[in-house]
């Protein structure tokens, strides 16, 4: 059924008036006439009574009325659906704690300037997300990576530690030291490993969960370790020495799932 004519019905039911009605439809009172015999044709009834008091909905247009309604509604709701613009899709980014504040913020104006009316939802690293800043030893086995910064490791002391007074820090200078561990870092672990090729050892070793827990026992002079750069530099407590050995670090990066193409959001950061 052409909706034009239910459109046109509608308005007479309710203007109760030929003249009205075809004013209400921007069309003329004859064309508007000729509308509502072709709906009464179609449907083997008639709808109206003409008098000279105006127009008369029968019966049947009693009941056609609020199906008319719906149906009209329901084509709009539809018509609205695809003429509406479309939404920008949000982008959820998981962030790794203790990662160097200055480069996290540099990720997010870039990814700011890439996609400005995109919705930028900042989650825990663990958590459901489109993709997630982590270490590179972080990254699961059905993720890609895409290396964002690398850090390098200082050798750290408190001041008032004897280490603290050497020019430069060996590995031996390490045997027989408090030496405090992250155990999840790969470069702690490389650094034990290579003072065991060298025959030594720490007196004790100390362990803390995150890095900030590293940094909080080496404000309380417990021992020394090493860390990232960024992360000493506020605390005049902390002094960094250079140390004779292997350079350490850590490498930060995008990771997000192979099992399903980017979105389109995440495509465009990758390129960039």
């Amino acid at each position: 059924m052409d909706l034009k004519l239910l459109r046109q019905f509608v308005a007479v039911y309710e203007e109760k008036s030929m003249t009205r009605a075809a004013h209400r439809c921007h069309i003329s009172q004859p064309a508007l006439s000729n509308s509502i015999r072709h709906l009464e044709d179609d449907l083997g009834r008639v709808l109206f009574i003409r008098t000279h008091q105006g127009t008369q909905p029968t019966r049947e247009a009693e009941q056609l009325y609020p199906i008319a309604l719906r149906s009209l509604k329901d084509f709009d709701q539809i018509s609205d659906l695809f003429s509406a613009p479309e939404t920008a899709s949000p982008l959820t980014i998981g962030v790794m704690p203790e990662l160097p504040q200055r480069e996290i913020a540099r990720f997010y104006k870039t990814v700011r300037e890439l996609l400005p009316a995109n919705p930028l939802n900042l989650v825990h690293h663990t958590a459901i997300c489109d993709a997630r800043i982590v270490l590179d030893v972080m990254k699961d086995d059905d993720e890609m990576f895409h290396a964002l910064w690398q850090e390098k490791y200082c050798f750290v002391t408190h001041r008032d530690h004897p280490l603290a007074q050497k020019e430069q820090v060996t590995g031996k200078d390490l045997d027989g030291q408090t030496f405090i561990v992250c155990p999840p870092c790969e470069s702690h672990q490389r650094t034990l490993g290579l003072l065991g090729q060298m025959g030594l050892s720490p007196a004790l070793t100390l362990s803390a969960v995150s890095k900030d827990m590293v940094r909080q026992l080496l404000l309380a002079n417990a021992g020394v370790s090493f860390l990232p750069e960024y992360m000493i530099t506020e605390w005049e407590e902390l002094v960094i020495r250079p140390f004779d050995g292997p350079t350490l670090g850590r490498t930060a990066g995008l990771a997000w799932s192979s099992s399903r193409i980017p979105s389109p959001e995440l495509k465009m950061i990758l390129d960039a």
